[in-house]
């Protein structure tokens, strides 16, 4: 916990630290407790700002929405953030869960992403497994149909 981002965070806040969850290539992800809270939440600290500014945008349009599942999936809630330290503050959610909304784009794709065709469809069935790949992917259309587009399709952001 050495990022001076996430302790003056925490401290603002009257967070404290209590484990990390998990880290990939835009952050690190980390439960904290708070007198506020009755469960321990999820801190997401990013290490750039366009994927903060994605996952943002996300979860403030899923709030507006009122949507806190995706098909039998849960979908985290934004709770705070700091957009001058890249900080997200949501609601830890359990299996089925979809998160990690830092490669989703809102509205249109960018135009370098290729397109969800055969073999997209065929390499995420492989990744997921036949019984699971089907709701799945019907959790990947609803979010097409609220303007989501999640480019990053993989088990560990979308997990039965």
């Amino acid at each position: 916990m050495d990022d001076r981002r996430l302790a003056d965070f925490l401290h603002v806040n009257s967070l404290k630290f209590d484990r990390q969850l998990g880290f990939g290539i835009h952050g690190k992800v980390f439960s904290v407790n708070s007198p506020g809270f009755p469960a321990p939440v999820a801190l997401k600290i990013f290490d750039d700002d366009a994927p903060f500014e994605r996952e943002l945008a996300v979860f403030q349009r899923l709030g507006q929405l009122s949507i806190s599942r995706i098909g039998k999936f849960q979908v985290p809630a934004l709770l705070r953030h700091d957009p001058d330290r890249s900080i997200i503050l949501m609601t830890l959610v359990q299996r089925p869960f979809c998160l990690d909304f830092a490669s989703a784009y809102l509205d249109e794709l960018p135009p370098w992403f290729p397109p969800f065709d055969e073999a997209w469809h065929a390499e995420k069935e492989a990744q997921f497994g036949a019984d699971d790949w089907p709701e799945v992917l019907a959790a990947v259309r609803e979010l097409e149909s609220l303007g989501i587009l999640q480019t990053d399709v993989s088990p560990s952001n979308i997990a039965v």
